[in-house]
Formats: C-alpha cells, structure tokens, sequence
C-alpha cells in the first residue's frame, strides 16, 4: 500500500501521487468525488465507483473497505498524538507504514531506521 499527502484534491494532484504506481491495466475502486472520474476517464482506467453518500459499500464484487479499515486504523493511531500537524503528516504517515509492516519491531531497532534515514 502507498499512501500521499495531497496539497489539493485535483486531477493534477492525483496525476502526480497516482500515475507512477498504477498499472495500465488497473481497475480503481473509489468513492464518488469527479476527480476520480475525471482521473481515470482521462488515462483510461477502468473505474467502478462506490457510493458512499447513498451508505454504498460495497457494488458486487467491487469495495472500499481496505481504504476504509486502513483510513480507521490510522485515525485510531493518530489519536494518541492529541493532534497531529499537516506540516509533519507525510512523516507520521511514513511512521505508520514502517510499524505496519514491522509487526515486532523493537524500539532500538526504529531509532536505528531513524537515524539511517536522517544521516542519508
């Protein structure tokens, strides 16, 4: 999973945190926000939308929930820092993918990460 940080939700922006990761040949679940439409009509993208505004879910085979448990968990972590700062947000998100995929990750070893990546 990959996670951005959008200055602005627009069709430029999701240009710019999207198209890198995304196969030609993806099909992209999302709510129903046009930028999503516009997005994947321009690149050609097969689209199923989820309505969300209606208490849609979940449309056949097609949902959201992964967005959705991933987006719970994430606000459930980001309540024990009584607020976390916009500025800082691609940080704490960068933080959060690193203790998820290292479910056993002692604190030693997270300071050892840390300073790799601020001595590089």
């Amino acid at each position: 999973m990959s996670d951005s940080v959008l200055k602005k939700a627009n069709e430029k922006a999701l240009i710019k945190s999207l198209l890198s990761i995304l196969d030609k040949d993806v099909l992209l679940c999302t709510d129903g926000n046009n930028i999503y439409k516009a997005f994947t009509k321009h690149f050609k993208f097969v689209h199923k939308c989820i309505n969300v505004s209606k208490h849609q879910y979940v449309n056949g085979a097609y949902h959201i929930q992964n967005v959705n448990a991933y987006n719970s968990r994430l606000k459930t972590w980001f309540k024990g820092f009584y607020g976390v700062s916009t500025k800082y947000l691609s940080n704490y998100l960068g933080w959060k993918r690193v203790l998820d995929k290292n479910k056993n990750l002692s604190s030693q070893e997270m300071l050892r990460m840390a300073s790799i990546r601020i001595n590089n």
